[in-house]
């Protein structure tokens, strides 16, 4: 079988994967504080090895660097050859802020600037720039998944069944006195990792405080998403026409082999 193939195959595979992220953005382009995910890609060189390795299946399509790779060699070394492949080595987040929107809803909160809400969750902190929060019957903020709202102190942040007044600075007031404060932490966009619900994780100890950073919190406010509809469109055509394309070489080249076998066969 040509070996270009398998980088046909691959290239489709990757292809496939950014279709996924493209259809995930628009999916989400009404979701609240959605950041648009990017996947990078990259290519590598494979090189000759002395020893026979199978053909590559599904595995071999998921692998990213050349010293994991089965290459689609044959022996003796003298007969094998490099070839490049593409891979995909991640998928990043884009944190730009989407426009704020007024709601009128005292319990919507938008984050000005970066930073991120932090939510306490059964699987531990996870964060989020949805503040479309709620209260529970304990008088404590949480989300529409009912995981509470932390607050400065270390807590979730009660504010009881009374009406309240956020201030920029996250300071929660009732009529019964201060509630407390909004925890906004900064956080590196490399670690930031989708883990379901409009939230994230991020690993252990990358929080920072953004205590007297620019921005602060909108409430009656609530974050759009990021997504660039239009752009994301034209990505996807884009993206759809390079899957086709990778299928119809791989139609082509497999027709290719399937000619010289019939040729192969006549001769002998």
């Amino acid at each position: 079988m040509d070996s270009g193939i398998y980088a046909a195959v691959n290239g489709a595979m990757r292809t496939e994967m950014r279709l996924d992220v493209l259809a995930n953005n628009l999916a989400n382009v009404n979701t609240n504080g959605f950041k648009e995910g990017n996947i990078t890609f990259d290519s590598y060189l494979t090189k000759p090895g002395d020893e026979h390795h199978p053909l590559p299946g599904d595995a071999f399509m998921g692998h990213k660097g050349p010293m994991e790779l089965p290459y689609p060699f044959i022996n003796p070394r003298s007969s094998a050859y490099s070839m490049t492949y593409p891979a995909a080595p991640s998928t990043t987040t884009d944190t730009t802020q989407g426009a704020l929107k007024g709601t009128g809803n005292p319990l919507d909160v938008a984050i000005d600037g970066e930073g991120y809400f932090v939510i306490d969750t059964p699987e531990g902190r996870r964060y989020t720039r949805d503040g479309s929060f709620q209260v529970n019957d304990r008088g404590e903020m949480v989300t529409k998944d009912g995981h509470p709202v932390m607050s400065s102190g270390g807590g979730p942040l009660t504010i009881g069944m009374e009406g309240v007044e956020i201030s920029q600075d996250g300071t929660v007031a009732s009529p019964s006195g201060q509630a407390g404060q909004l925890l906004r932490v900064g956080l590196p966009k490399e670690g930031l990792k989708r883990v379901g619900q409009n939230l994230y994780a991020a690993p252990e100890g990358s929080e920072t405080s953004l205590v007297g950073a620019r921005g602060g919190f909108k409430q009656g406010f609530l974050e759009a998403s990021n997504t660039n509809t239009v752009r994301g469109m034209t990505q996807m055509i884009e993206a759809n026409r390079n899957f086709e394309n990778y299928l119809k070489i791989i139609q082509t080249l497999d027709g290719i082999d399937g000619q010289a076998n019939q040729i192969g066969h006549l001769s002998n």
